[in-house]
């Protein structure tokens, strides 16, 4: 680089003769060329800023169902708590826009077209990195089918391509919130192995088959099923099954605990891998819905759905109900204001409700994710006897995650933290 002692001896240079002007201008020459290489390839007019910047509104967070059934969290609502984590060197990007010091990325929900297969392919961009993430529906036998077939799976794929002049090196990590038709903690197993405590597997001890069980090992009632091994997709270096609370807290880094899990969720890693100019990396696995047992071929037709985060100018309105102390009775106050809300509106326009209960941080952990949890359900029954079925509804309990935590509240406890917050969206 030029520095100011350097500049004053050109200064002083120039004044003497005009082909030491000439020598300095070639000179400077050299300098902001080799400077312009070092920026990412095709951004030698834009500043790094501008090179990262979101592109648009969306941030391809998305959720799943298949047969109008969820096999992740949210659907069929636009709301998704299912995020990942691009790690370039060591900055971290997402598409998540709550983890502290991690720069959020988003996009403009595109799809795409080839011959009859269409599915969603969306590009983010981060320090020189293009980031593409597709979901491709594909059938029982993991090949892509077109838009207006039947699908089992969704691979979900990401790609990744090195736009600098340089080497760097690229990690990255897929969080994926589970729930199964109204199952918010189903169980899962890993290769035919029952989880039922907080666990971390590494290399060749990562399950190449994972099912996501609404009722513990009934292949009979809906399951969704994860393939990390097959066809397409590529194996993660670590995958951990556990709890969501605390799983989208994670930036990178962490240790299991070990301890029981209700609200579950999956974390896979791709560690890093260096990626010369120009280079691509993909990293994928295969989600979607297991096949039934005790099932005729054509009785088991499965059609995916998916559905994307969307800005909320789909939502009606959002309330807040609050609870005794070890309570999960509604108040005739929140009941009546529902009432006024719903009132005169055609309620089959309802696209799905969001109901999120919460605790205070007193009590244990455990108790505390029950008791949220049947302060959900409490407003799910309640909007079922308003004539929206439980089906369109999604329960959430996040237990004392978001409570006031102080040696106070911990013993008398908070009554603004004992509530469930409700979000109803519907048709334009």
């Amino acid at each position: 680089m030029l520095g100011i002692g350097s500049l004053h001896i050109f200064a002083a240079a120039l004044s003497k003769n005009t082909n030491t002007m000439r020598i300095v201008v070639i000179w400077l020459s050299i300098i902001l060329l080799l400077s312009t290489c070092q920026k990412p390839v095709g951004t030698s007019t834009s500043t790094a800023n501008e090179f990262n910047d979101c592109g648009g509104l969306d941030d391809g967070r998305f959720t799943i169902g298949a047969s109008g059934i969820r096999l992740m969290y949210g659907f069929p609502i636009p709301a998704s708590t299912s995020h990942f984590v691009v790690k370039v060197g060591d900055k971290f990007a997402s598409n998540y826009g709550r983890l502290p010091g991690v720069k959020k990325i988003c996009t403009k929900k595109k799809f795409k077209v080839v011959g009859n297969r269409k599915f969603s392919e969306m590009e983010f961009k981060f320090e020189g990195v293009t980031i593409t993430q597709r979901l491709i529906p594909v059938d029982d036998n993991l090949k892509e089918v077109d838009s207006l077939s039947p699908a089992r799976y969704y691979l979900i794929e990401y790609e990744f391509k090195n736009n600098r002049i340089e080497a760097c090196e690229v990690a990255f990590q897929l969080l994926i919130d589970n729930m199964i038709a109204d199952n918010d903690a189903p169980k899962l197993d890993g290769d035919s192995t029952m989880v039922d405590v907080e666990t971390k597997y590494v290399d060749k001890h990562v399950p190449k088959q994972i099912f996501l069980y609404r009722k513990a090992r009934d292949l009979s009632d809906h399951t969704a099923e994860i393939l990390t091994a097959k066809e397409k997709a590529v194996k993660p270096d670590e995958l951990a099954i556990g709890r969501w609370p605390y799983f989208h807290q994670i930036i990178w880094d962490y240790n299991p605990c070990n301890c029981p899990y209700t609200d579950a969720a999956i974390i896979m890693r791709w560690n890093a891998q260096i990626l010369t100019s120009g280079q691509k990396r993909r990293v994928g696995i295969y989600y979607g819905m297991a096949r039934k047992i005790n099932k005729k071929p054509n009785q088991d037709i499965v059609r995916l759905q998916t559905t994307f985060t969307e800005n909320v100018s789909m939502r009606l309105f959002a309330d807040t109900a609050y609870f005794d102390n070890a309570s999960a009775v509604l108040s005739k106050d929140f009941t009546n204001r529902i009432d006024q809300i719903l009132q005169g509106r055609d309620l089959r326009k309802v696209i799905g409700v969001l109901v999120e209960g919460h605790t205070d941080a007193k009590g244990t952990e455990e108790a505390n994710v029950e008791y949220s949890r049947k302060r959900a359900k409490a407003v799910m029954d309640y909007l079922a006897k308003k004539g929206i079925p439980n089906e369109k509804v999604v329960p959430k309990g996040y237990g004392e995650m978001y409570a006031l935590q102080s040696p106070e509240t911990e013993t008398n406890g908070n009554p603004k933290d004992r509530k469930a917050i409700i979000v109803m969206y519907m048709e334009q």
